[in-house]
């Protein structure tokens, strides 16, 4: 199906954000431009063939349509030479010989989930329009009039009761453009150029078919303003979020190369490469390049050398296979293999890549292959890149792979996922949806440990579906206290950072509880009482005390090697040394004094 976008717009209720830039490619939170987003999704959907009116700036949207990843679509540019004098009427007119066939229409300033595009095209339906009967009207926007499930009118200035909010994203079958066609070459003919081409349409509306489509379970939405760019940014990323593709079994991998028409990846390994070769290589066959020179603690340079090898390796994709850092490294060379060479990436403005990456965890824990978040090392100094354009495409989860993982690190893994799923409950980020995730990870963890433990394959399994929720709980609501307390404890005592989250998480839990009345959490202390009654829940026990004391068992069950300190200038360092970033979204205010006295408990010497 062809796609004609109507991009001949000013933008003018941009201000300065439009003055050197076509509104479509004002761009959001992710760092892609409204424009390329829009050629993205639908062209992964199957659209090929694009017709695009344009006004101001034109190059710039020419110049987007040539991006490498669209290299098989086809684009007709139509100019309006006064497009400050028109409105987008006048563009569809001179545009109606390319407007034959089946045809999606929308404007270049809507922003709309991937799920939508499928769904329209999908839907039995030849011709519809975007309908949603539950979102208030809006004052100044499109209300579409419906009647027996067909839209009859499309105007801004409608409010009657069989009228709901609407948004130009259509699905037309040919008859109904050719009819839409032939009424603006009227409006054109009697001169009336500066009105919606939906004034046209509506002469015909009752006489065709075209159908509501409820978006109530998508997303679609236009930018109009600054404040509206902030808000659908905010918006449409959890979309994005959600919609990540999650897959299972290392044969998936071919089957996302194939949905993407993808030939060569770069695989990021931090796997062995028996492992690699068992798992991997026949699916990949000759056609991957391997990079798989950095530490488990990746170092800058690290990803720099992994970026210059992408750039010259001719790959199309990223694949990344192992734990925490090699999806890491993965994250921060797709990240960087778009930005300038000559000025550290580090120091440069975060700049969205169309470049794919899949993630497939080799460990049940830090849930990276859902997260925006990754860690390298300059300097010796930990950099957290943090950003929704490193959010992996998809994740494929094969718990084949956890097998003959070394006991101490299954362990501290697990208890990684735990603490994520945790803190995410009480975090000052979390939402119904991040509280859904780390409620049901909280649950199979639990309930799977100990199998997990003892090799069973079929616990693995619900264990890394367990670490991936866990993942997705901090995607959205970040970690907490006992992540800010846990960093310092990895390198002082040499242990895993599972193993330190987990140290600290019951006293973080126990302070938590006891002071509940300090809570800074906007939505109040009644949620933070209710988030933590959820969590006893998520324990299985009626009160906090009891949740903590089954927490604290599981520890002791783990048999993990006992830290201790009881050094005063040593635990007045590791106090000091907490991350102030993680500890605000804690719910209640963490001073020094009361880490000091935190890290004395956790840390204190075991009596007789």
């Amino acid at each position: 199906m062809k796609a004609v976008i109507f991009n001949s717009g000013l933008g003018k209720r941009m201000g300065e954000l439009t003055e050197h830039c076509h509104k479509s490619m004002v761009r959001l939170q992710s760092g892609e431009a409204i424009f390329e987003r829009q050629l993205r999704l639908l062209h992964e959907c199957g659209v090929n063939e694009f017709v695009v009116t344009v006004g101001p700036f034109k190059e710039q949207l020419i110049e987007a349509s040539q991006a490498p990843h669209l290299a098989d679509c086809t684009f007709t540019f139509v100019e309006n030479p006064i497009y400050d004098k028109t409105n987008y009427i006048y563009s569809m007119f001179l545009a109606r010989k390319h407007l034959t066939g089946d045809l999606l229409f929308l404007h270049g300033d809507l922003v709309f989930d991937r799920e939508l595009v499928k769904a329209v095209l999908h839907d039995p339906a030849p011709s519809l329009g975007c309908v949603n009967r539950k979102k208030e009207l809006p004052e100044k926007d499109f209300k579409a009039r419906v009647e027996n499930g067909c839209i009859q009118e499309v105007s801004v200035s409608i409010f009657d009761p069989d009228c709901f909010a609407f948004q130009p994203f259509y699905k037309l079958a040919a008859h109904d453009v050719a009819a839409w066609v032939e009424r603006v070459e009227e409006f054109i003919a009697d001169g009336k150029d500066q009105c919606y081409a939906e004034n046209a349409m509506n002469t015909v509306f009752p006489d065709l078919s075209v159908r509501e489509f409820d978006y109530s379970g998508f997303y679609v939405d236009e930018v109009d303003t600054p404040d509206d760019l902030r808000r659908v940014s905010a918006e449409i990323r959890r979309f994005d979020f959600a919609e990540q593709e999650l897959k299972h079994g290392a044969a998936a991998v071919a089957d996302l190369l194939g949905q993407y028409r993808l030939k060569k990846p770069f695989v990021v390994s931090g796997v062995p490469e028996r492992v690699f070769c068992e798992h991997f290589e026949d699916i990949l066959g000759f056609s991957y390049e391997l990079f798989e020179d950095f530490t488990p603690n990746p170092d800058y340079s690290e990803v720099c050398e992994g970026v210059r090898q992408f750039r010259e390796s001719g790959c199309d994709c990223i694949l990344s296979i192992g734990g925490g850092s090699a999806i890491d490294v993965a994250k921060c060379v797709k990240l960087y293999s778009a930005m300038k060479d000559g000025e550290p990436y580090l120091r440069q403005a975060h700049v969205f890549s169309p470049v794919k990456h899949f993630a497939i965890p080799s460990t049940a824990g830090t849930g990276s292959e859902s997260t925006r978040f990754a860690v390298i090392y300059y300097d010796g100094q930990k950099q957290s890149v943090t950003d929704d354009c490193i959010f992996p495409d998809a994740a494929v989860l094969d718990p084949s792979l956890l097998r003959g993982l070394p006991e101490y690190h299954k362990k501290s893994t697990l208890l990684d996922a735990l603490c994520h799923a945790t803190e995410s409950m009480w975090s000052v980020n979390s939402d119904a949806t991040s509280e859904g995730y780390a409620f049901a990870a909280l649950r199979i963890l639990l309930a799977n440990a100990g199998a997990y433990l003892d090799g069973d394959e079929a616990a693995a399994g619900r264990i890394l579906e367990a670490a991936n929720l866990a993942g997705r709980a901090i995607n959205l609501s970040q970690t907490t206290a006992a992540h800010a307390m846990s960093y310092k404890l990895t390198s002082a005592f040499g242990i895993a950072h599972g193993h330190a989250a987990a140290l600290c998480l019951p006293e973080v839990w126990r302070y938590l509880a006891e002071h509940t009345e300090e809570c800074t959490d906007s939505r109040g202390e009644q949620h933070l009482l209710t988030a933590l009654g959820r969590l006893n829940d998520a324990f299985g026990c009626e009160t906090a005390d009891e949740a903590i004391d089954r927490l604290t068992a599981l520890l002791t069950g783990f048999d993990l090697r006992p830290v201790e300190c009881a050094d005063e200038d040593r635990l007045r360092n590791l106090a000091a040394s907490v991350n102030p970033q993680r500890l605000a979204n804690y719910p209640v205010p963490l001073r020094y004094a009361s880490l000091l006295e935190m890290y004395r408990r956790i840390l204190a010497p075991a009596q007789g």
